[in-house]
């Protein structure tokens, strides 16, 4: 008895420490007196919604009944929520393998994307399944690589292809999420009727003359619909990092993301490691002359905070001023979740396969999700000089050198490298009875370059090509050109000359 005892306590202990998958807590039959008056469990009917794959929206239509509790004689399934202080709380008949989670671990997560492109094929990231089983949406396989599917349409990705038309942009994703339940629907769950009855008015074939009844069901219900959820809340933003602007700061992109998740974790706990980080980003900004946060110097960001009770999207960054906003949106989490992570189904699987209306209804969503896939095309080329990254064929690299960084930005205001070329002259007069003899001279700073003599012709090309190599352009040096008609090495006559203006116009 006492050795079983023991192997209880441990295993306990374990669970504690090591964050054991849930809690299921007390199960029981409950009377129907004590079911009509039992409310339901925190985020019951957050599975069984139509999703759009697409747009990665909840359609807010059910297609599961997620209110029908009853079982026989009126009885029900009671589930003992430890979190709200033991009350028991009931189950829809469709949810199975609810649990209460053992631990919420808050930690800041991060990830950087080099394209608005890269970000996009991650926007899918909170399903936790793979959403094309069941479906063919297969690609032209020469193009398979550069196409997107899922979550081309989102805000988060409509954010990130807005910016990266506008500059070059690297984009910095910072989340953290808290789990407090989860479950998944049950075989043979009840459908709802209205779902029902819009497969059964849908036209008896699918044709172009009927695609807008078919395109009408998915704008109601969407492609899938939800059969997993792990629900609590989650604050996900993400920065739109300007990378030249940052480069010409003396930062890095990696310093930059990395201080922003300094920032955000500082909402959530002063670990030794975060305290350390802090000083180095401190730093960063002494060099840089300014206090201002980083979240407020690269400011330009997608914010969403699911779940809870909040009036504020950026709390995340902003957390710090507020410090009682985010322990009020912890707590209020227990009773007003919302999905986190999640696992969805095709639509067409909820129709008898009896029914022919589902080979049609399948078509219909894979015809959708394939008209509003994006082609990987990149928003800009890479520049003469740069080549496209390996890791990333919408990002460019440069090879470094003294003006130039790695990410083909400047490292330094000012910085310039110096070319030459093209030189041209018409309607020289230099001679009275032959053609000019035309040299130029060219001069910057203490550096001269001359071209090589082109005899009798008023009208000459030449062909050299200076190489200044790095300059810091200023106010007081300028690019000087002067043009010789060169009769004979100590004999050259001064036809004329120009400065460049300090925007290197002639």
């Amino acid at each position: 008895m006492m050795e079983g005892l023991w192997r209880l306590l441990i295993l306990g202990w374990a669970c504690h420490f090591l964050s054991c998958p849930g809690v299921l807590g007390a199960k029981i039959i409950g009377t129907p007196s004590q079911c009509a008056a039992a409310q339901f469990v925190p985020g019951y009917n957050l599975a069984g919604e139509g999703f759009d794959v697409v747009t990665m929206e909840r359609k807010g239509a059910y297609v599961i009944n997620m209110e029908e509790w009853k079982g026989p004689n009126g009885t029900c399934t009671l589930m003992e929520n430890r979190y709200l202080g033991t009350v028991l709380q009931k189950l829809p008949v469709a949810v199975v393998d609810w649990r209460a989670l053992s631990k919420c671990k808050m930690a800041v997560s991060s990830k950087q994307y080099e394209s608005g492109e890269s970000l996009v094929n991650d926007t899918t990231s909170s399903i936790s399944n793979d959403w094309k089983i069941g479906l063919d949406v297969h690609v032209n396989p020469s193009v398979s690589v550069g196409v997107a599917l899922g979550g081309t349409h989102s805000r988060e990705a409509s954010y990130a292809m807005q910016r990266s038309k506008q500059d070059r942009y690297i984009f910095a994703r910072h989340e953290v999420h808290c789990n407090f339940y989860r479950y998944r629907l049950a075989t043979g769950f009840p459908l709802r009727q209205e779902f029902l009855q819009s497969i059964k008015s849908l036209p008896n074939r699918y044709a172009p003359q009927t695609k807008p009844a078919y395109r009408s069901l998915i704008d109601t219900y969407g492609t899938h619909y939800i059969t997993q959820v792990q629900l609590g809340g989650k604050m996900k933003s993400v920065t739109a990092i300007r990378t030249c602007k940052a480069s010409m700061d003396g930062l890095t992109d990696t310093a930059v993301r990395d201080c922003l998740s300094v920032e955000a974790s500082a909402t959530l706990a002063q670990t030794a490691t975060i305290r350390a980080e802090y000083r180095h980003c401190q730093e960063l900004k002494k060099k840089m002359g300014t206090s201002a946060s980083f979240s407020s110097m690269f400011s330009d960001r997608y914010s969403e905070v699911v779940g809870g009770k909040i009036d504020r999207a950026d709390l995340l960054f902003s957390g710090q001023s507020d410090p009682t906003a985010y322990a009020d949106w912890l707590r209020s989490l227990k009773t007003s979740p919302d999905i986190v992570l999640y696992s969805l189904k095709p639509l067409h699987l909820l129709i008898s396969d009896r029914e022919p209306a589902k080979a049609r209804v399948k078509r219909a969503i894979e015809e959708y999700i394939l008209e509003k896939a994006l082609v990987r095309k990149c928003s800009g080329s890479c520049q003469v000089g740069a080549r496209t990254s390996a890791r990333d064929s919408c990002a460019c690299v440069c090879s470094p050198n003294a003006n130039i960084r790695s990410n083909c930005c400047p490292v330094g205001k000012g910085l310039a490298t110096l070319r030459v070329y093209g030189l041209r002259a018409s309607q020289l007069y230099g001679d009275r009875w032959t053609q000019t003899d035309g040299s130029v001279l060219v001069t910057y700073g203490t550096q001269i370059k001359r071209t090589k003599t082109i005899n009798n012709d008023d009208n000459p090309t030449w062909p050299e090509t200076f190489e200044f190599g790095a300059i810091k352009i200023d106010m007081a040096t300028r690019l000087s050109f002067e043009v010789y008609d060169a009769d004979s090495y100590w004999n050259s006559d001064l036809l004329g000359s120009a400065l460049s203006s300090s925007s290197g116009e002639p």
